[in-house]
């Protein structure tokens, strides 16, 4: 704000910067975290507590457990990070405010280099939209009808996803190379996205009459127009 010549400037690359991290970073530390459990513990297995109690030890279970922390982390990161900008900005300026997150950030990168042998990676398995239509599309196959009433009922009928699981084919396509939990996981994906359908339609004219309310609390408060 103080320096007009160079805000474009800046503001161009701190976009820049702002996608390539959410983009590029972020979008990967999820499934590294999975990968590192998944290695040690792949499947469910009992074991023994030094109380003799046995116990059924499920990595689905605890991988949930393990991002429910993290993303609790993440909260509490936001919440002190939103805190102490402020408190930066007000008594020192927004230079210490953009600062400080700013050296936390460049610590990520450089302790994933340097942990980078220690870390279990596995090679890419392709795109997995592309898998997604395809097993989408061979659900629907034979489901179509002129009768409209009855292709609705086909495809909300129950059974849509069954008859695409691996176990229920007799021959598998080539690009089938995933197991009865993926074409759930697929199936729970869908039902989300008709959820999740209608927030554009909410968020575009909520963000119209957000638009419209302050240009009529600008043109009330201005001197001229009053």
């Amino acid at each position: 704000m103080t320096n007009q010549s160079g805000a474009l400037g800046s503001f161009i690359i701190g976009l820049i910067l702002f996608g390539s991290g959410v983009g590029f970073f972020k979008a990967c530390i999820s499934p590294l975290v999975a990968e590192q459990y998944e290695h040690s513990h792949p499947r469910a297995y009992i074991r023994t507590e030094p109380s003799g109690e046995r116990v059924i030890v499920d990595p689905g279970i605890t991988i949930s457990r393990v991002y429910m922390r993290y993303y609790m982390l993440i909260n509490v990161g936001a919440l002190t990070g939103q805190i102490s900008m402020v408190y930066a900005e007000k008594y020192v300026g927004f230079w210490l405010s953009y600062l400080l997150p700013t050296i936390l950030f460049v610590f990520c990168p450089l302790l994933m280099m340097a942990l980078n042998k220690h870390y279990v990676k596995k090679p890419p398995q392709g795109d997995v939209l592309v898998k997604a239509f395809k097993v989408y599309g061979l659900a629907m196959k034979g489901r179509w009808s002129l009768n409209p009433v009855r292709t609705y009922k086909n495809l909300s009928s129950p059974d849509l996803w069954d008859g695409v699981k691996p176990s229920n084919l007799a021959t598998k396509p080539t690009w089938m190379t995933f197991d009865d939990a993926w074409v759930d996981e697929v199936r729970r994906g869908v039902k989300a996205c008709q959820v999740f359908l209608w927030l554009p339609i909410f968020w575009l004219p909520y963000g119209q009459v957000r638009c419209q309310r302050f240009d009529v609390q600008d043109t009330l408060t201005d001197p001229i127009n009053r």
